[in-house]
């Protein structure tokens, strides 16, 4: 799974980012400050920074140029900066992305999607899937996905006990605009390919990852 730093010094904001990326999911960690931030980097490894401009004890910018100077993490830049200069110094000192307050979450959701790695191999039990590949390996068996069907199988690889609804899936998966009956349609297509009861309905919910104990 991977690590989120969130550094802002606004509560609200932390907070409601904190919720929308947990669902992805994410680990999320929280600094306030950008000492927290900087002490939090020593002791998490870190996939993706959103760090505010304008923080109480020291420039967000001093915290990129340290970021692009001794890693390679990612940084989106969330700020109220809004003019071109401060746009484009903020690409000039390595900002990966440029968001302006205010903002939607989904939109920060989406631009972090971007910038995160991708698993490439996920296990759970005795099931095993190359994200790259899109290969899906089960006892005696191994079917290859399409795209979308992988992003199904994925979500519920990462979550293998929680039981997703349909507009759960789309959330995280899909545009707002995408009909519903369409994740039924993918599921029903990957029960298709396997032998294995792999995805169980849970009626009046929605869908979650068979107990992979049965597939062993």
């Amino acid at each position: 799974m991977n690590t989120i730093l969130l550094v802002d010094d606004e509560h609200p904001i932390t907070d409601v980012l904190q919720t929308y990326f947990e669902k992805l999911p994410a680990h999320v960690v929280i600094a306030h400050t950008g000492s927290q931030a900087l002490d939090l980097l020593e002791k998490h490894v870190v996939d993706l920074v959103i760090l505010d401009l304008m923080l109480p004890d020291m420039r967000g910018e001093d915290i990129c140029r340290y970021l692009k100077l001794e890693t390679s993490i990612p940084v989106i830049m969330l700020t109220a900066k809004i003019s071109i200069e401060d746009k484009l110094n903020g690409f000039h000192i390595g900002a990966d992305d440029y968001v302006i307050k205010p903002f939607h979450p989904k939109e920060i959701v989406a631009r972090a999607k971007r910038l995160l790695p991708k698993s490439a191999n996920l296990q759970v039990g005795a099931i095993n899937y190359e994200a790259t590949a899109r290969l899906l390996t089960l006892p005696d068996e191994a079917v290859t996905l399409t795209e979308n069907e992988g992003k199904i199988m994925t979500l519920l690889l990462e979550n293998p006990t929680k039981v997703f609804s349909r507009y759960e899936m789309i959330e995280n998966l899909f545009s707002e605009e995408t009909d519903p009956r369409v994740i039924d349609q993918h599921i029903k297509n990957i029960r298709k390919k396997i032998n294995y009861p792999l995805i169980q309905t849970v009626f009046g919910i929605g869908y979650k990852l068979e107990e992979v104990s049965h597939l062993s």
